[in-house]
């Protein structure tokens, strides 16, 4: 009879030769002795093996056997964690990292590991945190430093995320995982030539990555060329199983083409097979969206709602009230100013999905305007300042750093528009450091624009967008933080409502220009034909010629909008 041991040693040379039916019966004999640490080593061995095999359930059951035999097993509490994150149990597979962490601390790989579970669940915040410890590790760690450029870019980054990818080539110049993480952040940055020869790239050495074609897809048809967008991922549309971008790639194009039915199936099939929580959500708002084009609103709320409710953002209603309480308490005017008069700063607030982004676009087709998007110098300048007075001589240094910023993207340009969400907070800086600068409040109905906020898939940052009471909540604060500012801001300010935006863009053109002091141009109410990158979630949408059809889009979902409705009442009483 052969002993335990012997077994072992069969089972795991036959699993390090690739014999992986051999070994996992020899293992499984072999994890029977009464030896536990040769058991507990056995059940390790017979989990990798099944891994090998393909068979991960059955991997996670060997390998909690010789965790309960050997808590202690570095390497069975790895491994059960890789089993784990291929099943989809991300949060469980988090907690074998982070027990592998507390015995190995020294160990970057199930850092990176656990940094990627994370985002799998769409925790970008915790998944940077897990991908900066393990490059602290191990600072030639070239899979973490891509996985940490492509979770700043989730936290709505970009110069950062690019340098992060640039230095994870540097030391994996081949890895094509990073370099498609890099194709698709150039395509969010609106460098779309260069993402396409980065995704081209890709698939000359490896044609069958579905991820880097969904990518060229992508960056093709942001880039104009839908029809060439829809001719790389066509054969695999055309099959059983399309990579989950490709279906996304391939709705979006749909969209854009005006055929949105053709993208549901697709997109209802790749999502029943979907595993990653970040894949269902990506894959669920796609969906919703969809549904939304060809009329199915009930169930198009219901996919959105699910989706919303597996992304699982906590936005917390409390601190943000007293944090605007803290803002409307602290900052009335009036306020020591700096003495630097330049009219250049144009600063746009309002709601995501308020018109923002046409309204910029609109005037970024004035000669004299050059729309710049979302900047975070102001948010930036806000961290840096003390708590304490500032003299007219340091809020002018502080203004000239932005002013230093912007400039050069525009250096002709008299006015430079900035339209970060965030800058809401700040328009009390704004009005210490540049005097002469004008602020544009874009407002909509607050049940069009919220229902529109619960269709996007928006980036980590707005944990309020996923929830209609948060979405409520949001609006209702910005609303008050607004009045404060009206009464408060000493900059002159003109609000523009979505509504009569596009019901008469001529005569609101006119009057954008005059508040502006820009001579008028028609220009600026053809934005559909301006060939400036858009980078935020509106890009399909100002490629259209200004209209009026998104006004009243919430109708066919007022039954489930309860809290934007009663918000809506109360703003029109309130007038």
């Amino acid at each position: 009879m052969t002993d335990a041991f012997s077994l072992f040693q069969r089972g795991t040379s036959a699993l390090q030769e690739g014999s992986t039916t051999v070994a996992i019966r020899w293992l499984t004999e072999a994890s029977h002795s009464t030896d536990t640490a040769l058991a507990s080593a056995a059940y390790r061995n017979l989990g990798i093996a099944h891994r090998a095999a393909g068979d991960d359930a059955a991997a996670v059951n060997a390998f909690n056997r010789a965790v309960a035999l050997n808590p202690h097993d570095v390497d069975a509490l790895y491994n059960r964690g890789n089993a784990h994150v291929a099943l989809g149990n991300h949060r469980v597979a988090v907690e074998s990292f982070q027990l592998v962490r507390e015995l190995r601390p020294c160990w970057a790989q199930p850092v990176n590991n656990e940094g990627a579970a994370w985002m799998a669940l769409g925790s970008a915040d915790r998944a940077e945190a897990c991908f900066s410890e393990a490059i602290r590790l191990e600072p030639s760690f070239a899979h973490a430093w891509g996985n940490l450029g492509a979770a700043r870019a989730a936290l709505g980054r970009h110069a950062s995320p690019l340098h992060t990818l640039q230095h994870a080539l540097s030391l994996a110049p081949n890895d094509p995982n990073i370099r498609i993480q890099l194709g698709h952040l150039l395509t969010e940055l609106g460098h779309f030539d260069a993402a396409i020869r980065t995704f081209e790239a890709v698939l000359s050495e490896a044609p069958d990555r579905s991820d880097a074609r969904a990518g060229l897809s992508f960056a093709l048809h942001r880039k104009g060329d839908s029809i060439g967008a829809l001719a790389r991922i066509a054969p695999s549309i055309a099959g059983e199983a399309p990579h989950p971008d490709e279906a996304v790639a391939y709705a979006r194009i749909c969209l854009h083409m005006q055929a949105p039915e053709r993208a549901i199936p697709i997109l209802e099939s790749t999502l029943q097979s979907a595993r990653h929580p970040a894949t269902r959500v990506l894959l669920g708002k796609q969906l919703g969206q969809t549904l939304d084009a060809v009329g199915q609103a009930d169930r198009a709320y219901s996919v959105i709602d699910r989706a919303n409710r597996e992304r699982a953002l906590v936005f917390d209603a409390e601190q943000h009230r007293s944090a605007i309480d803290t803002i409307i308490e602290s900052q009335c005017h009036p306020f020591t100013q700096g003495s630097i008069m330049d009219p250049t700063p144009v600063f746009i607030v309002g709601i995501p999905r308020s018109g923002t982004t046409l309204l910029e676009q609109m005037l970024d087709g004035h000669p004299d305007v050059h729309g710049a998007g979302e900047r975070a110098e102001l948010e930036m300048i806000a961290r840096m300042m003390p708590s304490g007075g500032l003299n007219t001589e340091s809020l002018d240094r502080y203004a000239r750093m932005y002013l230093d910023r912007i400039r050069p993207l525009a250096p002709t340009a008299r006015r430079i528009t900035d339209k970060m969400p965030n800058n809401v907070l700040h328009l009390g800086l704004a009005g210490r450091l540049f005097p002469a600068a004008r602020v544009i409040h874009c407002v909509r109905d607050p049940v069009d624009t919220g229902l529109s906020c619960l269709f996007q898939h928006f980036k980590d940052t707005l944990p309020w967008a996923t929830n209609v009471d948060s979405v409520a909540t949001y609006i209702h604060e910005h609303q008050r933080l607004m009045e404060h500012w009206t009464e408060h801001c000493p900059l002159r300010m003109l609000t523009v409502p979505y509504e009569d935006l596009v019901a008469e863009p001529k005569q609101w053109a006119i009057r954008i220009q005059r508040f502006l002091s820009l001579e008028p141009c028609d220009q600026v109410t053809q934005p559909h034909t301006n060939r400036r990158t858009v980078r935020t979630a509106s890009h399909d949408q100002v490629r259209l010629p200004i209209h009026t059809r998104s006004v009243g889009r919430s109708h066919p979902y007022r039954a489930h909008l309860e809290p934007l409705i009663e918000l809506q009442s109360a703003s029109a009483s309130a007038k």
